[in-house]
């Protein structure tokens, strides 16, 4: 009797909930000062800014569930728009709680979808593609942004170009990852290493990834079949990063601050490309300095960058906290 329940408690899925639940406690009890002074900041923000920066996240979130859908190729299961919807909440919620590049969101919403219906391999195929998009607009915008600062800038700062050389090989990298992965022939390698523990022996057979459709060619080459899909995909990402450069924008206009638009986008990627680190829980302090330094050598007063750090951390990370914890529990209940 109190073998199912123990293996029900520490189910990979409730492990995920518990450390998330932990990590934003964390986050609540370093910051509850600091959003008490983030209050204050959007009562003194232009109602009109305000709601474009809202809008501005918003549009990100409907952006990530085109891209799913694009990737999946209408294999979508039960999985309707309002479902990946809420996993597109969801899923950047985990991926800035737990930065890893997007590999803890995907992870967790590869079983969300096979629990809806949609076959193990499509949605594997896609969220690997996900992910490879997703470096692949950061490694476009990242190097055509930096070109650009370097061409109009006569003196570059070395901060600004040893952080895009470490987020090109850190992003490089990862897709490199991804594509070995997406191998069969290294997946079931790493399948037969992980069946050696036997708490997730279960879990590997319910993913079902190598039993189903033995036929079907899986490696990298495969993965870029559709070049309609993926080239829609990247570009969808790139919007997503634009629309958070917007909201960037939305917060200084807010404040009376200007700054122009590819300096703006140059220093969101290369917050991102720390924030991507896996170096704290929710990137904390690495995130906030990164976003507060890169600003102030693009030209941003220190009280702007610091003002700017706060309200956009609020946008993109604090104000998704209790709706994405809400939609974690009401997608494992569905």
């Amino acid at each position: 009797m109190a073998g199912p329940k123990k293996q029900q408690l520490f189910s990979p899925a409730r492990i995920l909930f518990y450390t998330l639940s932990v990590v934003v406690f964390y986050l609540v009890i370093h910051y509850i000062g600091k959003l008490r002074d983030i209050r204050t900041l959007l009562l003194q923000m232009s109602m009109v800014w305000l709601l474009l920066a809202l809008a501005a996240q918003l549009t990100t979130y409907l952006f990530n569930v085109l891209i799913l859908r694009t990737l999946l190729n209408g294999q979508t299961g039960d999985a309707d728009i309002l479902t990946l919807f809420k996993l597109s909440v969801v899923i950047m919620f985990v991926n800035q709680a737990l930065p890893t590049g997007g590999i803890s969101g995907n992870s967790y919403i590869f079983g969300q979808l096979v629990k809806r219906k949609v076959p193990a391999l499509a949605a594997f195929k896609a969220l690997v593609l996900e992910s490879i998009c997703y470096y692949m607009a950061i490694l476009v915008l990242l190097a055509a942004f930096y070109g650009w600062y370097a061409f109009h800038t006569v003196r570059v700062n070395r901060v600004i170009s040893y952080t895009v050389g470490t987020g090109i090989v850190f992003f490089t990298a990862l897709s490199i990852l991804m594509l070995i992965v997406a191998d069969r022939r290294a997946l079931s390698f790493i399948f037969r290493k992980l069946k050696r523990y036997k708490w997730l022996r279960r879990h590997i057979a319910k993913a079902s990834l190598l039993s189903s459709r033995k036929g079907e060619q899986t490696n990298w080459r495969a993965l870029f079949k559709n070049n309609g899909s993926v080239t829609t995909a990247v570009m969808l990402q790139m919007a997503i990063l634009i629309f958070d450069a917007l909201t960037a924008f939305a917060i200084l206009q807010g404040f009376h601050v200007t700054l122009e638009g590819s300096k703006i986008m140059l220093g969101l990627l290369l917050t991102l490309v720390i924030g991507s680190l896996p170096i704290s829980p929710g990137a904390l302090i690495a995130y906030e300095s990164a976003m507060t330094l890169f600003f102030t050598l693009l030209g941003v007063p220190v009280h702007a960058a610091l003002v700017l750090t706060l309200l956009f951390r609020f946008f993109t990370f604090w104000l998704p906290i209790p709706v994405g914890l809400f939609l974690y529990r009401d997608l494992r209940r569905g």
